[in-house]
């Protein structure tokens, strides 16, 4: 196995904050893709598109760039890197894992979406943070999500508000009941971002958005940093932060099964939970609901429109296969991160279902 490492040096915005210089310094370049060729291939089952391919063994020997919409150390990174060395071993290509970070995630699914659908550029999509950005109708998202070819979900990861350890507010329900503005960092674009306008929104809490973040390092670095008061981010990325006891968690968007998560997590309630402790309008609590179903709906891996069917047929079986390995699924636990992956027709069903149900979220994301 061969491991070749390409570096890729990004320009970073100047934040302002106690932490803006150090937060630019530790994100001015990082190592934005790893190549892992493997010499095995194997055979695969899959569905939708059209026109010739090869199956398999048309990948076998080639190079697949698999786009990262994060910068090193997000969540879509962790698990592309995750699944990277496996997929090559089962199609016996190289895996180049990039960063395209940019507008949450929008810019790096957008160059997937671009890409020719010859199943050499494939990438993660944030399902649920696009769908908002749809209904709100932002710029830049130049995709249509229903169009994809999905090839799976890694995992559905929980995501958890977490405030500084410090705060007043120490519970949800003090945050819910404090008459003071809450200072909430934020991704503009993210899950996170949907999050925030939707609970925070929905549940009254009066508060303040400082959406000057483009990654989960500097939003992590701004936190510590001190520059504001609670975000709301994936497992994935919170664990080191709420296991390190410099931030609180406050709430968890659903049931958590990773043992790790379940000790750092001890105590604290569910969106679920939470939404039975106070009386929302049905407009609002459909929105909570919405959101959550949305948010279950991340770290996706996709292709462009219009790949051919055999070459998605092989792509889904070597995920799928490759989820299934003993050396990967020991990985993502050494590593924190939740495995549980769905398929890509099913993902496609569920992503087709959420676009269509997702005007609930609207009062809070337009």
């Amino acid at each position: 196995m061969m491991v070749n490492r390409q570096e890729r040096h990004e320009s970073i915005p100047c934040w302002r904050g106690r932490a803006g210089r150090q937060r630019a310094a530790l994100a001015a370049a990082a190592v934005a893709s790893v190549a892992v060729l493997a010499a095995c291939g194997t055979s695969a089952s899959g569905s939708p598109g059209s026109g010739p391919g090869g199956g398999s063994g048309y990948f076998k020997g080639k190079t697949i760039t698999l786009i990262a919409p994060d910068k090193p150390g997000g969540s879509y990174d962790s698990y592309a890197r995750l699944f990277a060395p496996y997929i090559g071993q089962e199609l016996g290509a190289t895996i180049n894992v990039e960063n395209v970070a940019g507008a949450g995630t929008v810019e790096g699914s957008s160059q997937m979406a671009a890409a020719s659908p010859d199943g050499l550029t494939i990438g993660m999509v944030a399902v649920g943070a696009d769908i908002a950005s749809k209904v709100e109708q932002q710029p830049g998202l130049n995709f249509d999500l229903n169009k994809l070819s999905w090839i799976g979900q890694a995992a559905i990861v929980p995501n958890a508000l977490v405030t500084q350890p410090s705060a007043s507010a120490q519970s949800f329900s003090a945050l819910v009941h404090s008459s003071s503005t809450v200072n909430v960092l934020d991704i503009r674009n993210g899950i996170g971002d949907m999050l925030n306008r939707v609970v925070f929104g929905a549940f009254g809490i009066k508060h303040k958005l400082a959406t000057g973040f483009e990654s989960t390092s500097e939003l992590k670095q701004g936190f510590l940093a001190k520059d504001g008061q609670t975000i709301f981010e994936a497992m994935s990325t919170l664990y080191p932060l709420i296991s390190g006891n410099e931030a609180k968690p406050l709430l968890v968007t659903g049931s958590v099964s990773l043992p790790s998560y379940q000790t750092a997590l001890k105590g604290v309630p569910t969106i679920q939970a939470e939404l039975s402790q106070v009386s929302l309008s049905s407009s609002n609590a459909a929105a909570v609901k919405e959101a959550l179903d949305l948010s279950n709906l991340a770290d996706a891996f996709a292709a462009p429109a219009g790949l051919p069917a055999s070459e998605l047929t092989a792509l889904r079986q070597a995920f799928t296969k490759a989820a299934a390995l003993p050396a990967l699924q020991a990985k993502a636990a050494k590593e924190s991160l939740p495995l549980s992956f769905t398929g890509g027709a099913a993902l496609a069903g569920q992503v087709n279902t959420a676009l269509a149900n997702s005007n609930a979220i609207a009062p809070y994301v337009s």
